[in-house]
């Protein structure tokens, strides 16, 4: 799918439906959102998302599949998330302004492609039950296009494809901020072993450092 596909979808929302931001991306195969495409969105704010609350967000795009619904607002999804995440995440809106999320999702054979996410500010308030009904009925139209959009079978290269699956378990546990002793004692080896493994994930990927490292491969 291309930038201008995305741009349509988010200005065809955005007239139906009023949001202060708006935001288009791809689902991957690990179900993670990618490739956005913002309207009306500060770069700052989701800059500040991408690098320290996306793994807080209750409307990630394996959330809101497990939750079962294409059209899913933030305080239903909030309810399902534990306390602690959901006072990091309010912690983010509020300093963004923001006061109500809605998410639309698009599938294809059953799998997340595409979604959009209306945000609103106090100055708009929250979403109306009829503003949620009109989603509903533009989610299908999302799914429908998102189907026959160029590029929309393209298969989503996997960073971790390359990787032996020794590399793979310590991409997975470098992700979660652990250190060369903590991959030591839960892989069970050496610390030797584990700076081969390190120095083996530099090379493939071209990362500096270990966060640069993460980023390339869970983009």
């Amino acid at each position: 799918m291309d930038n201008d596909f995305g741009l349509q979808c988010l200005l065809a929302f955005s007239r139906v439906v009023p949001a202060s931001f708006l935001a288009f991306y791809q689902v991957d195969s690990r179900l993670q959102a990618r490739d956005f495409r913002l309207l009306r969105m500060d770069a700052r704010t989701h800059r500040d998302y991408l690098c320290h609350y996306r793994e807080f967000d209750p409307l990630q795009p394996a959330l809101c599949v497990d939750s079962g619904r294409p059209v899913l607002p933030l305080h239903d999804a909030m309810t399902r998330q534990p306390r602690e995440q959901r006072q990091v995440y309010q912690g983010f809106l509020q300093r963004h302004g923001i006061c109500d999320v809605v998410e639309v999702i698009a599938r294809d054979q059953g799998r997340p492609v595409a979604g959009v996410s209306l945000l609103r500010t106090v100055e708009l308030g929250r979403f109306a039950t009829r503003e949620l009904d009109c989603l509903q009925g533009l989610q299908g139209l999302l799914e429908l296009a998102a189907r026959h959009a160029p590029g929309a079978r393209e298969t989503v290269a996997n960073p971790l494809a390359n990787l032996t699956a020794r590399e793979q378990e310590i991409a997975l546990l470098l992700r979660e901020g652990q250190t060369n002793k903590d991959l030591a004692r839960q892989l069970d080896l050496s610390l030797a072993t584990v700076k081969t493994h390190l120095i083996h994930l530099f090379r493939k990927t071209g990362a500096r450092s270990r966060t640069e490292l993460v980023r390339r491969l869970f983009p």
